[in-house]
Parts: structure tokens; sequence; C-alpha cells
């Protein structure tokens, strides 16, 4: 690890999420309405996986956007400003292609989300709980973390 890519990494997952929720909550405070935010998380942020997904800058700014969506949903409860985070597992996006073309990790990956047959998530996994907390179903709901991750956060996995 780099300083620089430690520092380009917090950059995209850290402070572009800080920018856009300090946007979004002043235009909220600025129309005196409620609101909701959904910042991304990621289930590496809270359960590690050294062996094949050793991201130490990756894992350690989506562990910094749980504390932080924490911190500003504890601040802006009082205004009916609602901030929640998705974690999910390893996700089928451009991201993941290297996990998704690796057949030790596919294995690893059957084991450690084992849910539907031990597959990597489809995006549209993620659109219920999406939907969920940006919608009035999730009212009462702030500073939440939900894992939508296969079972991974309570899997061993296999090597």
């Amino acid at each position: 690890m780099t300083l620089e890519g430690w520092n380009q990494t917090l950059v995209m997952n850290l402070t572009s999420l800080m920018l856009s929720n300090q946007a979004a909550i002043k235009t909220f405070l600025a129309e005196k309405t409620s609101g909701t935010i959904l910042n991304m998380g990621s289930v590496l942020g809270f359960s590690p996986s050294p062996n094949y997904f050793s991201t130490h800058a990756y894992a350690a700014s989506k562990s910094a956007v749980i504390g932080f969506s924490k911190s500003i949903a504890s601040y802006y409860a009082k205004n009916n400003i609602r901030i929640n985070v998705l974690a999910p597992g390893l996700v089928e996006t451009p991201m993941s292609q290297r996990a998704a073309h690796d057949e030790g990790i596919l294995k690893f990956i059957r084991s450690k989300q084992p849910l539907d047959g031990g597959r990597i998530g489809q995006p549209g996994d993620l659109d219920g709980a999406a939907v969920y907390f940006m919608s009035d179903f999730s009212k009462f709901a702030t500073g939440q973390v939900l894992a939508v991750d296969g079972g991974w956060s309570i899997s061993e996995g296999q090597y």
C-alpha cells in the first residue's frame, strides 16, 4: 500500500461521501424538510477477509463510512434527517471483476456467502433494502447499518 493509494481511496470512498452528505443536509435544512441519506459501506468495513480481500485502505474507508454515518445520524435526528448505511458483500460490479474471474475466490465465496448457492451478489439484491431505507417504511430508523451480504458476515468461509 502506498500513501498515494491510501489517499486516493479515502478521497473516493470517504471525502466524496462527506461532500455529498453535506450538500444533501444543507438542502434539507434550507428547505426546512425531513430527508434521508443512504450511504454505501461494505461488509469489509467490519468483517475482513485477509486471504482474498486484504484491501486495507478500502476496508478502513468503509469502516469510516459507518462511523461518519452514525455520527451525523445522531446529530441530525432532531431535524428528522435520517442517515443509514448499506453494507454489501461481494457484488458483481466493474470493481469486482478480478474476484468474479478467479476460481480460488469463487470457491471461497461459495462458502463465505452461502445464501442462494454461494454466489456473488447481484446489484438487484440490494434493491429491497435501498427501497426500505429511502422510503417511509424506515421512518423510525436512523444510524443503522444493514449487511446485504449473502451470509458473509456470519460465515467463516472455507479456503
